[in-house]
């Protein structure tokens, strides 16, 4: 499954389905804001749901990964 990288209200990071609903990836650890908007509209895939809204993604591309 497959999501994109959004910003949610209060610019928080959260990924936007296919069908239109939104989760929160809850392993994506980025330093700055800078680091977040290279990385905005990205698509991820998803690794694992928790909880209904938290998901584990993951970057395709390596050249997506954020670099920590």
């Amino acid at each position: 499954m497959f999501a994109w990288l959004i910003e949610g209200e209060g610019h928080r990071p959260m990924l936007r389905f296919e069908d239109g609903h939104t989760g929160i990836p809850i392993n994506l650890h980025l330093i700055n804001r800078q680091q977040f908007l290279r990385l905005l509209g990205r698509r991820v895939e998803i690794r694992s749901q928790l909880s209904p809204e938290h998901y584990t993604v993951y970057f395709p591309n390596t050249d997506d990964s954020p670099s920590l």
